[in-house]
C-alpha cells in the first residue's frame, strides 16, 4: 500500500471530516451554525413563495390607520370592540387578536364593552405574553394573561411570544411554554386548535419543543386590511365570510416586527409570522430536521467520495470534481426541502468538501515543494540549472528511482597526482584542485552533462541522464576534449607550483547502466552503475598504459558516427572484461611520437589490476 497517495491523504482527510463534524455539533464556535441558518433562509429564498392554503386576513394597526383614526396608541378598547363585532357582522370563522390587554382600563365601561364583543362573537382567541426581566435578585419570569373580565368570554387564550435565534431571525415557534411547572399552549396553538374544531388537549401532551414555521412567503404573503377600512365599512362582508381574522400591529413604531428567512432588511409583522405558525401546524408541513444518524452517515459518505477525488486526481482535475459534488450536493438539498420540508444540513458537509480538498492539495504541495528542495540540492551540484529545472518539472518522466538506460560515462582524472600533493602543501593541493574540479563542471555542465561524483582528482560523469539527450556520445567526447584543453591551458601555472605539467587521462564508454537515487532512506546519491561505468573507468586508467590523453570505446564510436573524427587504435583487453574491444582516440589529439603499436592483432592486456 502507497503510504503517501493512499494512506497519508485519507489519514488528512478523515481527520479533517471528524474534527469538522464535532465542531459542528459540539459547538465551540457558533459560525457553523450561523451558517447553517443562513442556508436555510437561503433555501426559503431559492424555493420562493408558495400560494397560502388557509383563508387567514389580517388587519393591519398600520401607519394609514394610525393617520385616519387619529388616536394616540394604546387605542380605547372600545374601538376594538367595534371591530370584532365589524367583523362578526362579516361572518368571519375565527378571530385572534394579537394584542396585549393584560391592565384594566381606568374607565371600566371599555373593558366593558371589550368584553361583550368577545362574548357574542363567540370565536375570538386572546393573546397573552411570557416576560423575563433581570432584577437586583435574578431574573424574574411572570406569565402575562388577559385580565379576567375579558378572558373568561374569549375561545381561548395563549402567549404570543416568537422565538428568536442568535442573529435576531424568527424561523421557529412553540405549540406551548413551559412556565413553572404548567405548559401553556401557544396563541398560534390555540388558533390551531379552533381551526380544527378540536376540544382543547391536555396541557401534558403539548410539546414545548420549537417547530421550525414553513413560510409561505416574505412580508404580506397573506391579504392584509387596514383597521380603519373595517371600521368604515369599505370592506365587502362577502371578503371576510368564513375567513380566519388575525389583528395585529404592522406599525414599526410598536416594535412588532421581526426579520424572517424571506427578509431580514423588510422585516415581517408578527402578527403575519402567527399566521405562518398557524398554517403550518394546520396544513402539517412544518420544516422537519434531518435525522442525526442520518445525517452523520451521508455526511462520511460525501467526505469520503471528497477525499477519493482529492487524493487520486491532480488539483485541477479534482477541484472540478469536487464542484460538481458540491453543486449536486446543494440542489438535492434544495430538492428535498423545497418537495420533503426536509432540512439537511449543507455547512458540515461543503466545510467538510472544501477543507478535505485544500488540506490534501496543501499537504501535497509541501510535500511536492519538499522534494523540489530535495532534488534541488541532490542534482545543484551535478547538473546545470537547466537540467535541474527540467528535472523539478517533469521528475517522474526523468526517471528518478533507479532505471536502466542508454548513457556514456566519462572518467578523467590527473596523472601523477598522489605525488604532487606529496610535494606541496594541503592547502595547496585544495586550492588547485578547487579551481580545476570548477572549470571541469563548468565543461560538463555546458554540454549537458551530470557530474556524477568527485573521487580525490577523479571525476565521474554522466550522459544522457537525467535528461536524455540522443547525442549523449558526442557531448562526453567534446566534454573529453575540452577537459584536456582546460588543462593544456593550465599547465604553465601548474608547473610553476608542482614542478610538473598538468596531464589528464580520459576513459568514455557507451552501454547501458542502472541510473537513479541509489541508497537508503537515511542517505541517497544520483549515481549510475553496471559494467559500461567500470569499463569507462578501466579505459581512464588504461590512457597511462597506452600513453594517450584519452580513450573511447568502440561502443561509444559507433554512437558518434563519424561526427568527430577517431582513429581507432587496438584491441585491449582490460582488467574484468574476457572479450577485447577496440579502442579509439580523436585524431586531434593524435600525435606520431605516440609510443604506441597500432599495428599489432594481438589484443593489448591491460596491466594495472
Amino acid at each position: 500500500m502507497d503510504y503517501k497517495t493512499i494512506v497519508r491523504p485519507f489519514t488528512i482527510g478523515a481527520t479533517l471530516a471528524v474534527w469538522i463534524f464535532l465542531i459542528y455539533y459540539l459547538n465551540p464556535l457558533n459560525l457553523p451554525h450561523f451558517l447553517e441558518l443562513k442556508s436555510l433562509d437561503l433555501r426559503f429564498q431559492l424555493r420562493g413563495a408558495i400560494p397560502p392554503e388557509l383563508p387567514i386576513v389580517l388587519v393591519s394597526i398600520d401607519e394609514d390607520s394610525f393617520d385616519e383614526i387619529n388616536l394616540p396608541w394604546p387605542w380605547p378598547r372600545d374601538l376594538h370592540a367595534r371591530l370584532i363585532r365589524k367583523l362578526a357582522e362579516s361572518q368571519v370563522k375565527l378571530i385572534g387578536l394579537d394584542l396585549l390587554i393584560v391592565q384594566p382600563k381606568a374607565d371600566s365601561r371599555e373593558d366593558l364593552a371589550l368584553a361583550e364583543a368577545i362574548n357574542e362573537a363567540g370565536n375570538v382567541v386572546l393573546g397573552a405574553v411570557y416576560t423575563e426581566v433581570t432584577s437586583a435578585f435574578g431574573p424574574k419570569m411572570r406569565m402575562v394573561l388577559p385580565i379576567p373580565s375579558i378572558r373568561k368570554f374569549a375561545l381561548s387564550y395563549g402567549p404570543v411570544n416568537l422565538l428568536t435565534d442568535h442573529d435576531g431571525v424568527v424561523r421557529s415557534g412553540t405549540p406551548g411554554l413551559l412556565f413553572q411547572d404548567r405548559v401553556f399552549p401557544h396563541f398560534a396553538y390555540q388558533m390551531y386548535q379552533a381551526i380544527k374544531g378540536k376540544e382543547g388537549l391536555g396541557v401534558e401532551k403539548i410539546s414545548p419543543k420549537a417547530t421550525i414555521i414553513n413560510y409561505r412567503g416574505p412580508a404580506r404573503s397573506y391579504p392584509v386590511i387596514p383597521y380603519y377600512r373595517i371600521l368604515r365599512d369599505e370592506i365587502e362582508p362577502s371578503f371576510l365570510q368564513d375567513k380566519i381574522v388575525l389583528v395585529g400591529t404592522f406599525a414599526p413604531s410598536l416594535h412588532d416586527v421581526f426579520p424572517t428567512p424571506f427578509s431580514a432588511s423588510e422585516p415581517t409583522a408578527g402578527v403575519e409570522i402567527q399566521a405562518n405558525f398557524i398554517e403550518t401546524m394546520v396544513v402539517n408541513d412544518s420544516i422537519r430536521p434531518f435525522h442525526p444518524i442520518g445525517h452523520l452517515a451521508l455526511y462520511f459518505f460525501i467526505c469520503l467520495i471528497a477525499i477519493w477525488f482529492s487524493a487520486r486526481l491532480k488539483p485541477f482535475r479534482a477541484l472540478g470534481f469536487v464542484s460538481v459534488l458540491i453543486g449536486v450536493f446543494a440542489l438535492l438539498s434544495l430538492y428535498f426541502f423545497t418537495f420533503n420540508q426536509l432540512w439537511i444540513p449543507v455547512v458540515p458537509s461543503l466545510l467538510g468538501i472544501v477543507f478535505i480538498y485544500g488540506g490534501i492539495n496543501v499537504d501535497n504541495y509541501i510535500r511536492e515543494q519538499k522534494e523540489r528542495i530535495r532534488l534541488r540540492t541532490m542534482f545543484g551540484i551535478y547538473v546545470s540549472d537547466d537540467v535541474v529545472d527540467e528535472i523539478l518539472r517533469n521528475p517522474k518522466g526523468l526517471s528518478l528511482s533507479g532505471k536502466r538506460r542508454q548513457i556514456t560515462v566519462l572518467f578523467s582524472d590527473i596523472r601523477g597526482f598522489t605525488s604532487i600533493s606529496e610535494r606541496i602543501g594541503p592547502e595547496l593541493v585544495i586550492t588547485l584542485l578547487s579551481d580545476y574540479l570548477g572549470k571541469v563542471t563548468h565543461l560538463v555542465f555546458n554540454n549537458g552533462g551530470t557530474v556524477d561524483k568527485f573521487i580525490g582528482d577523479a571525476v565521474m560523469v554522466v550522459f544522457g541522464a537525467p535528461k536524455t539527450h540522443e547525442d549523449h556520445a558526442l557531448r562526453a567526447i567534446k566534454t573529453g576534449l575540452g577537459i584536456i584543453e582546460l588543462a593544456e591551458s593550465l599547465g604553465p601555472e601548474w608547473e610553476k607550483i608542482t614542478g610538473e605539467p598538468l596531464k589528464i587521462g580520459v576513459g568514455i564508454n557507451t552501454g547501458e547502466a542502472v541510473v537513479g537515487s541509489i541508497g537508503s532512506e537515511i542517505r541517497s546519491d544520483y549515481t549510475a552503475i553496471g559494467d559500461s561505468v567500470n569499463l569507462a573507468s578501466r579505459l581512464e586508467a588504461l590512457t597511462k598504459e597506452l600513453g594517450v590523453p584519452m580513450l573511447i570505446s568502440e561502443f561509444t564510436a559507433s554512437e558518434v558516427k563519424g561526427a568527430i573524427p577517431l582513429k581507432p587504435l587496438r584491441q585491449v583487453r582490460v582488467t574484468g572484461r574476457e572479450a577485447p574491444l577496440l579502442v579509439y582516440t580523436p585524431e586531434s589529439l593524435w600525435e606520431d611520437q605516440f609510443a604506441l603499436d597500432t599495428e599489432s592483432e594481438e589484443p593489448y592486456v591491460q596491466q594495472n589490476k
